[in-house]
């Protein structure tokens, strides 16, 4: 039988968050023509859809363009870091908390951080919605047992925060950000090893992540880390009815 090589999905949090009927589709290997006739039709009940084209592969990119009116919006790479034995590394200012309460400082910092976003690149986003879709994220994250928060405290402040969560296997961030006046002092590097020595003490030994191919920083602070690129993905948004104003 021949693999589908895609999924589809409904998001409640986008559709609640923007206000408009939204929904994913992934895009896992080469899809033949039968199935992106289903793929159409199923966008078809959707007001937005983002569709994920995984590793980049040229015959979806083309029927994509040939037969959707989808436009790219980003280029995400993803990178993955296999962990040894446990290092000994310890930094008594940088923690991990799960299930954690809302906090003001660390909600101030998701407010002035995050310049790079597939949603800043859609003209038919509403701006308030799309600069602010990191905070939000932020908050959705708080008091939620599956979501760990890896702190990092200066002169008794949060100065920096990883959101993070975990499966049976690997570790994916989601989020992480350093308050601007402490970037280059470490505190990101403190971040991730304690995230590591946390994620190893639960077993799991992959740590994945993704971000922007425009985000030459980020990329640059993953490799000094240790990270490895293993691929990218092409990321479309198709819109049907609606439209902003």
């Amino acid at each position: 039988m021949t693999p589908k090589n895609y999924e589809l999905k409904p998001l409640q949090w986008d559709t609640d968050y923007f206000g408009v009927k939204a929904a994913r589709v992934n895009l896992t290997g080469i899809v033949n023509e039968n199935n992106q006739k289903d793929i159409i039709k199923f966008c078809a009940r959707y007001d937005f859809v983002t569709i994920s084209n995984i590793d980049n592969i040229q015959e979806n990119n083309q029927w994509i363009g040939n037969k959707t009116s989808a436009f790219l919006v980003d280029m995400n790479i993803q990178f993955k870091k296999t962990l040894g034995g446990k290092q000994d590394y310890q930094d008594d200012k940088t923690y991990v908390v799960s299930n954690m309460s809302r906090n003001d400082q660390i909600m101030r910092i998701a407010k002035k951080s995050f310049s790079y976003s597939r949603f800043f690149n859609d003209p038919n986003l509403p701006k308030s919605e799309s600069n602010n879709i990191y905070l939000h994220w932020t908050e959705d994250a708080f008091n939620q047992e599956n979501k760990f928060f890896v702190i990092s405290e200066r002169e008794g402040n949060i100065v920096g925060f990883i959101l993070f969560s975990l499966d049976e296997t690997s570790s994916v961030i989601e989020l992480i950000a350093v308050e601007e006046k402490y970037k280059g002092k470490r505190v990101g590097k403190s971040l991730i090893h304690t995230m590591e020595s946390f994620v190893i003490d639960q077993g799991i030994k992959n740590i994945k992540v993704g971000t922007q191919v425009n985000n030459i920083s980020a990329v640059q602070f993953y490799l000094a880390i240790g990270f490895k690129y293993v691929g990218c993905v092409t990321m479309y948004h198709l819109w049907g009815r609606y439209r902003s104003e």
